[in-house]
């Protein structure tokens, strides 16, 4: 495979990979893929304290991955898109002097001032490109929005977690989403777009009242979830997994009354996406 003219944009590297896989449906075989384009192995062993790493010469001309190998396949998948993101990259160097070593946290990052987190942001972008690309995955945005058979199913179908095939999701789809990730009654982190009204809480606070929330849409009081002093219809789905973890997806509708008079305003500062 070949990439060396694209350039360094995230998704026109993961395309360019694409381009040269013809026919290509459901599970990308991330693994081929990243010995087919110089990397010459893949490691899977246990890390303590990240998640995979990259070593490569400063040239780039080859290169060999490592992956914690207790780590969920999915997340293991993922680790390999990211560093195999970081190699194709000819922008990106490392920022520490144990070179690309990528933590939990990194592989959350969407954007940052510092350069360590504005590669790491275009890592995570490569990474989710390559294996849920948006011209595939279109199909399963079309109608209404839906956690159980949309959102789970694109996880299935594509062998990505459902944290990020969720988060995928909701960046691509129309309607005004955000997704929340939880353990028990803790808000774990939240993936909301600028156009989702503020949350009234924070990572690691205590998640309002969920009891009764299930796979069917329901209504929320916006007055326990929102900072928005515009009047909004807010609702939600939830997906409870083992170990108490959970998954909400979030919707936000304005009401006809807003829509009619325009006054409402949010003043709550932007809630970070991680």
């Amino acid at each position: 495979m070949a990439v060396e003219e694209v350039g360094a944009n995230p998704e026109r590297l993961a395309q360019a990979i694409h381009d040269q896989l013809p026919g290509l449906e459901g599970a990308v075989p991330v693994y081929d893929i990243a010995r087919a384009l110089d990397i010459d192995e893949i490691r899977e062993e246990a890390l303590s304290g990240f998640e995979g790493a990259l070593i490569t010469p400063p040239e780039k001309g080859k290169g060999s991955i490592l992956v914690n190998a207790t780590s969920q396949r999915q997340r293991r998948r993922y680790t390999v898109g990211h560093e195999l993101g970081h190699f194709l990259n000819p922008w990106h160097k490392p920022t520490a002097p144990e070179g690309f070593r990528c933590t939990g946290a990194d592989m959350l990052v969407t954007s940052g001032a510092s350069r360590h987190q504005q590669q790491e942001a275009e890592a995570n972008r490569f990474a989710i490109e390559l294996l849920a690309p948006e011209r595939h995955v279109a199909p399963y945005l079309s109608g209404a929005a839906d956690l159980a058979n949309k959102a789970v199913a694109l996880a299935t179908d594509f062998d990505i977690s459902k944290e990020a095939a969720a988060r995928r999701y909701v960046a691509l789809h129309d309607e005004t989403l955000a997704v929340l990730f939880a353990r028990g009654a803790t808000v774990r982190y939240v993936d909301r777009p600028p156009d989702f009204p503020a949350l009234s809480f924070w990572n690691g606070d205590r998640l309002p009242h969920t009891g009764g929330l299930g796979m069917e849409w329901d209504e929320l009081d916006a007055r326990d979830w929102l900072r928005a002093t515009r009047r909004v219809e807010l609702s939600a789905q939830m997906l409870r997994q083992a170990d108490d973890y959970a998954i909400l997806l979030l919707r936000a509708e304005t009401t006809a009354d807003e829509e009619e008079d325009g006054t409402g305003v949010d003043e709550a500062p932007t809630f970070p996406r991680r």
